[in-house]
């Protein structure tokens, strides 16, 4: 690593820093002032509050790295070029790219950190969040049982659907059961049944009635005692935590996609948020191609222009981030495009800008 590589990376790393820090705690000053009154009325105590905020830290950094990326990148960059530092660089024979390549690597390790926090720390995080603010905040009782499952519900294969008052985790049982069969959106086939049990190898249901559905209409059959060996569904599967979707890795949601989708349920919202795990986190090595791009021009920015620069890069992102996420959500899109279109876009500007300040 040469010397002008340390010297702009130890600027960039302390400037990422500071930034990291300064958004974190305006983000969780303006929260608490939004959300200040509720606290008051749940008379929630101080270190539950703490609590809350500690454990929303991760993902408010990896939203937040982004923009503290590209406001370092701006900062650094712009250092350099208003001290005439960057001319000599260039004057030297060293290509711009060549200047910014601690950067974009710095950026890229970013992106990776992001990617994992993404995985393996913020879906926990995030439920350990919300566990504090309904239960300890608001002071509602925990509706999971370690035993119990009330209101249950579960989307099965084959376009099989679950519901049930109460299932017992350790009996494996389900009480006062309603199994419905779909073909597309049209029901075909309605169980109805006191209790269903699992035998070991099959559910079996009890003093009920099977509806079947077709176009001469309804015919309705009891029964003491119905064997369903067609059902893929095991008690294990039932006895799961349930996670939302967004509380998800990747791993986890794909899992749920494919369960999903052989359910004949809609999938295209969850395909957007699957890709979208993969496309967030490389926004900061872009915004770090679109920083040195910037910064690097003839007209050479203040500190007040490069943090303008940032926060209107950073809306005008997060704007079609958000639009890209709606359209493919809604399926006017495909999934892949919807979760990638602010990237591709802000990809394009960036080596366009870049190119033309190599020049």
């Amino acid at each position: 690593m040469r010397i002008h590589d340390r010297y702009i990376l130890k600027q960039f790393w302390r400037n990422v820093a500071i930034g990291i820090v300064a958004f974190v705690v305006i983000y969780v000053t303006v929260d608490v002032n939004e959300n200040i009154d509720d606290y008051i009325d749940h008379h929630a105590a101080f270190l539950d509050v703490a609590s809350y905020y500690i454990f929303m830290v991760p993902w408010i950094l990896v939203l937040i790295s982004p923009v503290a990326v590209l406001l370092s990148t701006i900062f650094s960059f712009g250092k350099l070029s208003r001290d005439n530092e960057l001319t000599a660089f260039i004057a030297s024979g060293v290509s711009l790219v060549r200047i910014a390549l601690p950067v974009i690597v710095s950026a890229f390790m970013v992106s990776l950190i992001i990617l994992g926090m993404n995985e393996l720390v913020v879906p926990k995080t995030n439920r350990a969040a919300g566990r504090v603010k309904t239960i300890n905040i608001e002071k509602k009782r925990e509706k999971r049982s370690k035993r119990f499952k009330m209101n249950f519900h579960y989307q099965g294969e084959n376009n099989w659907m679950y519901y049930a008052q109460r299932y017992d985790i350790k009996l494996k049982t389900l009480t006062e059961a309603v199994v419905q069969k779909y073909n597309g959106s049209n029901l075909v086939k309605r169980i109805d049944a006191r209790r269903g049990v699992w035998d070991g190898s099959k559910w079996v249901f009890l003093n009920g009635a099977v509806r079947e559905f077709d176009q001469s209409g309804e015919k309705v059959e009891p029964f003491k005692k119905l064997e369903m060996p067609e059902l893929r569904e095991r008690p294990e599967d039932f006895s799961k935590e349930e996670i939302d979707p967004e509380d998800m890795n990747y791993a986890q949601l794909k899992n749920y996609i494919d369960k999903l989708r052989r359910g004949g349920g809609p999938v295209d919202k969850y395909l957007v948020d699957l890709h979208f795990k993969f496309s967030f986190p490389f926004i900061s090595l872009i915004f770090a191609v679109i920083g040195v791009a910037l910064s690097s021009a003839k007209m050479k920015p203040s500190m007040a222009t490069g943090f303008g620069m940032t926060l209107m890069i950073s809306f005008t992102y997060y704007g079609i981030l958000r639009i890209g996420q709606a359209l493919g959500h809604s399926g006017v899109i495909q999934p892949f495009l919807g979760a990638w279109i602010g990237n591709l876009i802000f990809l394009v500007v960036g080596v366009v800008l870049l190119y033309r300040a190599n020049r």
